[in-house]
């Protein structure tokens, strides 16, 4: 029956050999890919370690109970393309916040076969007011190795409002990019 099978794949040109499937859970055969919709996922960082992303994802889908203090708004960007980096900002909006300043930190995750969220960069802690713009905001940016394949991308903002208690709320944004970091 094997032989049949073998001589019967051979004479139409198809293979015998069986095609590694689509997303292959083990991580070293992890590679960059596109998220499917509503992707949650494990957060890794730069050492492969696993994160906690705080009142993200996970817990709130989960219907964790809400924590005390105010919830700043969404102010990270969609990731985006500027040569030859990927790039994402934070900001900060405030929500239900009333004070006009904070501390905020954003970073970029690329998205793997795995289901993993692998963190590529982060920017450092710059003090703003609330509203953004050009200088009143975080960046973070990392090189693009190449081209050639769309990913997906998600920046993470972290927002602490100075002189007044806010929830642990990470907010982010997601974008695919041509753009695949190595």
């Amino acid at each position: 029956m094997a032989i049949a099978l073998a001589v019967a794949l051979l004479s139409t040109g198809a293979s015998a050999v069986a095609s590694p499937p689509a997303s292959d859970p083990s991580p070293a055969a992890a590679r960059p890919g596109l998220a499917p919709a509503g992707a949650g996922g494990t957060y890794l960082d730069e050492e492969g370690n696993v994160l906690s992303m705080r009142g993200q994802d996970a817990d709130l889908a989960a219907g964790s109970a809400l924590l005390l203090g105010c919830t700043p708004g969404n102010g990270a960007d969609n990731p985006h393309y500027t040569l030859p980096d990927v790039s994402g900002h934070g900001t900060y909006v405030k929500g239900t916040c009333t004070n006009n300043t904070a501390n905020v930190y954003n970073c970029l995750y690329e998205w793997y076969t795995d289901g993993t969220w692998r963190r590529k960069s982060c920017s450092s802690t710059v003090t703003v007011t609330a509203g953004g713009g050009a200088g009143n905001r975080s960046n973070a940016r990392h090189v693009c190795h190449s081209t050639s394949q769309l990913v997906s991308w998600r920046n993470h903002e972290d927002v602490d409002v100075i002189g007044e208690i806010d929830d642990s709320n990470q907010p982010s944004r997601d974008a695919d990019l041509y753009c695949v970091v190595n």
